[in-house]
């Protein structure tokens, strides 16, 4: 006879135990102060110019014209634009290979030999220079 009076003080225990305490409800005090909070701003990487520096110009001319079986002199760059593409390879899709999906920052690239005009995309520091729409 003690063990279900054991049980049942014990199963009592449990469910006062699962009983939350009233509390008061939260009020604006006449006396408090607002607080002051600053816009919280994200970090924004600045655009370079519209313009690439000789060195990166020289080292996409050296792609396209390694790539186009042609002297790199004989290439030019007609036009420069500054490019979000949507993911590590430049939003140029290559079989077998996965892309990081991140927006990565380069350069859509205008080149002619004076006879052909090719479109190119490369990522900021022209590591990757890719033939767009190969």
């Amino acid at each position: 006879m003690k063990q279900p009076v054991i049980i049942m003080l014990l199963a009592l225990a449990l469910v006062a135990g699962c009983g939350g305490v009233e509390s008061e409800p939260v009020t604006e005090s006449d006396n408090a102060e607002p607080i002051q909070t600053e816009p919280i701003q994200a970090e924004v990487t600045a655009m370079p110019e519209e313009t690439l520096s000789v060195e990166l110009q020289q080292v996409v001319l050296n792609a396209v014209g390694e790539q186009q079986n042609l002297p790199s002199d004989q290439l030019q760059i007609v036009s420069v634009e500054a490019a979000d593409w949507p993911d590590a390879c430049l939003g140029i899709a290559t079989p077998d290979v996965l892309c990081a999906q991140i927006i990565t920052p380069g350069w859509a690239i205008t080149v002619t030999d004076g006879q052909q005009t090719w479109q190119y995309r490369t990522d900021l520091d022209a590591t990757q220079v890719k033939l767009a729409g190969a």
